[in-house]
């Protein structure tokens, strides 16, 4: 027994050092963090270098009402030109061709008030900003000129005051009825980063195993590994190596995300549920929009456990790892070349796919009969049951559901590795389902 635990530990180490010393695995784990911030801000950046310069449109009110309806934004300028082009639309054109740097022509119909169109006339495609533009100054315009038809004092007062929003408190009891403020669109948000963080982890570290085990086999260096110790011991060692090589990316990660914490002072306020309430507080000093948002956000961190929704994610994630990684390392084993991969690995993208669109699925419904199998079928529970920890799933859920996915990660660890021996050693050969089941046997 010790001298299995030995090899294994060796074969993890190896695997470690094969897959942590390579400058693409250390650039990698450098480049995304910052392409995780850039794709944050990136939008905003391209958003303002896409301005262009201020087009001059040319507007046409054949209803004579609301030509000065359209008023000038940051992107466009707007001139009514009606009594020079009131004879016709080939002059229309015309006199397009001859004002240089004009964009387009809008031509407001004397029947806009029944036919609620309006027409654009452009040599170009025309800007989806010109048309929502367009579209809200008439559409707001309309509706206070139909309002004004009624001739009844007042009346688009007593509609916007009439018009009202209700804004839900809710609030969650403890057991000793203490009240906090829970609020389900964080925690939708927040189960739903854990979702695709699960999701994204297992499938990128259960895809290094698949392509160790690819190229091992490619380069015949497992016929050497075989010789000195079992194909069960390969497996696991394998993906413990994988394991630790993901662990340690995933901390230098967090250290990353601790940093920047630090420069913002997000971190001590985020895990520490007594500064929490006091952002509440120091809210109130500030004004009353944004105090409204500090204290809301604050509150309702304060009301969720994150110590538990982590240490919840940390069990998950190993166990996901487990039953993912050792099918990825079953499939590898049946191919021979790197380009076979990834049709092995179709089922299980498969498994991950329908997870993350179940634990999707289940967002607005997190205690429904969808959300609880899915957070006991072992091959979705680890996506899914992100998304409902952040709703306080009851303890006895959550250990069910983590015996189940444990149990399942170690039968499927000892199925593949009945598929990975025999499979490991074999080459040339298409395999087949029915292979696979003659080796099970």
């Amino acid at each position: 027994m010790t001298n299995n635990l030995s090899r294994i530990a060796i074969i993890a180490r190896h695997e470690f050092l094969a897959i942590a010393g390579k400058k693409s695995f250390i650039v990698m784990t450098i480049l995304v963090p910052l392409i995780s911030l850039a794709c944050i801000g990136l939008p905003y950046v391209m958003m303002q270098f896409n301005k262009g310069d201020v087009e001059t449109v040319a507007v046409v009110d054949e209803s004579g009402r609301y030509g000065k309806a359209i008023t000038d934004n940051d992107e466009f300028r707007f001139h009514d030109i009606t009594p020079i082009a009131s004879d016709g639309g080939g002059e229309l054109h015309e006199f397009y061709q001859q004002q240089e740097g004009l964009y387009a022509i809008v031509i407001i119909p004397a029947d806009v008030d029944s036919s609620l169109t309006v027409d654009i006339f452009s040599e170009n495609a025309v800007r989806m900003g010109l048309q929502r533009h367009v579209a809200q100054c008439l559409g707001d315009t309309i509706t206070q000129s139909l309002i004004a038809s009624y001739h009844i004092p007042q009346l688009d007062k007593i509609i916007a005051d009439s018009h009202v929003e209700v804004s839900p408190n809710c609030v969650k009891w403890s057991d000793n009825g203490e009240e906090s403020r829970s609020d389900a669109e964080l925690a939708s948000v927040i189960g739903l980063i854990l979702a695709f963080l699960t999701y994204m982890f297992v499938m990128m570290y259960g895809a290094m195993i698949l392509t160790s085990v690819v190229e091992e086999k490619t380069n015949r260096i497992i016929e050497v590994m075989v010789s000195c110790c079992k194909p069960i011991e390969l497996l696991l060692g394998k993906i413990i190596g994988v394991g630790f090589v993901g662990i340690a990316q995933i901390a230098i990660w967090c250290v990353f995300l601790g940093v920047i914490s630090a420069i913002f002072g997000i971190g001590s306020v985020v895990s520490n549920p007594d500064l929490l309430a006091q952002q509440a507080q120091i809210a109130s000093t500030l004004d009353t929009d944004t105090a409204d948002i500090v204290g809301t956000i604050s509150q309702s961190l304060a009301s969720i456990n994150l110590a538990g929704i982590a240490i919840c994610f940390v069990l998950y994630f190993i166990g996901g790892y487990l039953l993912y990684g050792s099918m990825f390392a079953a499939a590898g084993s049946t191919v021979d070349q790197p380009n076979e991969g990834s049709q092995a690995t179709v089922p299980m993208m498969m498994f991950l796919v329908l997870a993350l669109w179940a634990g999707i699925a289940c967002m607005d419904n997190p205690d429904g009969g969808l959300a609880w199998w899915c957070s006991m079928i072992p091959f979705t529970s680890p996506v899914v049951m992100m998304v409902r920890l952040p709703y306080d799933v009851p303890l006895w859920e959550i250990a069910l559901s983590i015996a189940i996915l444990l149990g399942s990660a170690l039968g499927i660890a000892f199925v593949a590795a009945k598929i990975y021996r025999k499979g490991i050693l074999l080459y040339g050969k298409k395999f087949s389902w029915k292979n696979i089941a003659a080796w099970l046997k």
